[in-house]
């Protein structure tokens, strides 16, 4: 079965962008809201990654040493998702610790969920990732000898970017006097990071009719 097109991570990008311009400037929406959605999104991320791993692992019946590379991504990749998600909560949502680090987070994930709304952008965010993973998997040389250490590696780039990012235009946003409208523009400047990053990454390769060549 062919990968979906390209097209539909486009539709899911635009479409979690524009429900969450829409909970800014309709249902009041703040920015840790925004920030919120945005972190989540690094854990949906995180979460295909480690599918991923299991499936080149299952692809080359690797099980132990995928089932193993999944359990530290999953450890090691979720404390970052943590901390980054502590400094969202305590810093633009207000949240106190009052019994750990994870509180805060847990906190911060029960808004997101008591959000109708923000559901539908949760699903659009987990429909772009899941694309995104399948059409990642069809590129994989899963007989390669760092595929599954290439998978794990991946997210953690657009981690720190996005989470320096966000950080900062956090604080941003907070600081103008027109907090809908910065909020506005950084989900407009996260739109555009989004789409980049799609139009720069690797098109599946065609395969050649049965009987010819591409040439034909």
């Amino acid at each position: 079965m062919n990968p979906p097109s390209r097209r539909l991570q486009w539709a899911a990008a635009v479409a979690s962008a524009a429900v969450i311009a829409a909970g800014v400037a309709f249902f009041d929406w703040p920015t840790f809201t925004v920030l919120a959605f945005y972190w989540l999104e690094n854990v949906i991320i995180g979460g295909f990654t480690a599918l991923r791993i299991l499936a080149v692992g299952a692809r080359t019946e690797r099980y132990v040493a995928s089932l193993a590379a999944a359990a530290f991504f999953s450890v090691h990749y979720g404390l970052f998702c943590l901390v980054h998600g502590f400094f969202v909560a305590t810093l633009f949502g207000g949240i106190r610790a009052l019994h750990g680090i994870a509180d805060p987070v847990l906190l911060m994930i029960g808004r997101i969920a008591g959000d109708r709304i923000g559901i539908v952008v949760v699903l659009a965010m987990v429909v772009a990732a899941a694309i995104d993973a399948w059409r990642a998997l069809a590129r994989t040389d899963a007989d390669g000898p760092k595929a599954i250490r290439n998978i794990m590696s991946e997210p953690y780039g657009r981690l720190m970017l996005l989470h320096v990012i966000l950080i900062a235009g956090g604080f941003f946003v907070t600081a103008l006097q027109l907090p809908s409208l910065a909020a506005l523009l950084l989900v407009a400047f996260k739109l555009v990071y989004d789409l980049r990053v799609l139009s720069r990454s690797p098109s599946l390769p065609v395969p050649a009719r049965a009987g010819g060549s591409l040439a034909d």
